[in-house]
């Protein structure tokens, strides 16, 4: 053993070479990539999706929600299974749930089997998030791994260029589904060329060993839902859940129903309209990356602020142009830098992960960000409803409530940026 790898182990922190940390980061942009691919071909194919199954808006909305319970539901699983058995094979679990549920869309008859098959694409794209960034985490320098978050969050931006590109080039709504099945082939890629994560590793050696410290041990030996609902990690949970709730209320309505507001409401022919769509991912994507190194040098809640603070802003200016019924040309802009200001969610991943320890980090981190996902998917809901009732504007500008929970609920999360992670912490 060299002294490096004896003083790692000593604190419980393996080291990792740098090709083992670009492998799983690019493990991590792999699974978080195509999962947003599969998860937003349905809103990007709205429209026909609705002519297909005869259906309105507001029950096209319930697909959407019932979407979102699945994530919640394979966030709690899959983020239990991650602390269980380990954050690569449960990784790849996860990419092959949901890779093979969207590409059975294809297949579906009716609307109730597009729902359920949502329900299992939720549940596994939930799952995945979780797992992903707890390795992440684990795997990746501490002083930088604001940028790894960042540049994980960011690969969601050629993923979502591929989305659009499917969904205006081929000739029927249901290719672009089978496509999605395509990321189950990563999982080959996961299983030969990716590390365990070292830390996680050492823990399950440790507890085997009999050598976890006294009070760690007598935390470890309750079941990790236990754990979740202990005081010192309850706070964090309800906390991040309500962050979570109002960061994904943001997307799943103005992104959700902005596509059918440049059509409907706008005018913009389908090249027009994707450009925007386009140009705005690219803006996220600078976002996400600009926010996760700026959080690297100024810690995790000042950039998460001001970046949910500026959203907040513009969605209320939004609003009131859609309330008022002038100047609705203003919110091809308005939305173009809001894309800019969803840099937050580029700092997710890695500030969840700093606030738990490695024996619950994946279901920690599943329990605030999937849960809180999942329930913001009544934001849909209620979008659909306002997007039938008084508008496509009002539909996408109520995305400012769930940025104002975003800023507000910031000031209540410890900021533990750089932490070494370790075995037992």
């Amino acid at each position: 053993m060299t002294t490096g790898q004896a003083r790692s182990a000593a604190t419980g922190s393996l080291s990792y070479t740098p090709g083992e940390r670009r492998r799983v980061l690019t493990a991590a942009c792999l699974g978080w990539g195509m999962e947003y691919f599969d998860f937003m071909l349905p809103s990007l194919l709205a429209a026909p999706i609705m002519a297909a199954y005869g259906i309105g808006p507001g029950t096209f909305s319930v697909a959407i929600l019932v979407q979102l319970i699945g994530s919640a539901v394979g966030g709690l699983a899959f983020g239990y299974l991650g602390d269980r058995f380990g954050r690569r094979r449960t990784l790849i679990w996860s990419i092959l749930i949901y890779s093979i549920a969207t590409g059975l869309v294809f297949f579906a008859p009716n609307f109730w089997v597009f729902m359920v098959l949502r329900f299992f694409t939720g549940v596994g794209t939930g799952g995945e998030w979780a797992v992903g960034f707890a390795w992440l985490n684990e795997a990746w320098s501490p002083k930088r791994r604001g940028l790894g978050g960042g540049l994980v969050q960011s690969s969601l931006w050629p993923a979502y260029a591929l989305a659009i590109l499917a969904a205006q080039t081929l000739p029927d709504w249901r290719y672009a589904f089978l496509i999605g099945v395509l990321p189950a082939l990563a999982c080959v890629w996961v299983r030969y060329a990716t590390p365990e994560s070292k830390q996680w590793t050492e823990l399950q050696r440790r507890k085997a060993a009999g050598e976890l410290s006294s009070d760690v041990a007598a935390v470890a030996r309750r079941s990790s839902w236990r754990q979740l609902f202990m005081k010192d990690s309850l706070p964090i949970v309800l906390v991040g859940l309500v962050a979570a709730f109002g960061a994904q209320w943001v997307p799943y309505t103005a992104t959700t129903w902005m596509p059918s507001l440049l059509k409907s409401d706008l005018g913009f022919d389908a090249n027009a309209a994707s450009l925007v769509l386009y140009l705005a991912s690219a803006i996220s994507f600078v976002g996400f990356v600009l926010a996760g190194w700026l959080s690297d040098k100024l810690g995790r809640r000042p950039v998460f602020l001001v970046f949910s603070g500026l959203q907040a802003v513009v969605f209320l200016v939004m609003f009131g142009l859609a309330v008022s019924g002038s100047g609705l040309g203003a919110f091809t802009w308005m939305y173009l830098l809001t894309s800019l200001f969803l840099g937050y969610f580029g700092i997710f991943g890695v500030w969840f992960g700093e606030l738990f320890p490695t024996r619950i980090r994946s279901l920690g981190s599943a329990a605030a960000y999937n849960v809180g996902r999942g329930l913001s998917g009544v934001g849909t809901l209620i979008g659909g409803i306002v997007a039938a009732g008084s508008g496509y504007g009002i539909a996408v500008s109520i995305a400012g409530f769930g940025a104002a929970l975003v800023f507000l609920s910031a000031f209540f999360l410890k900021d533990r940026a750089g932490r070494e992670i370790t075995a037992e912490d």
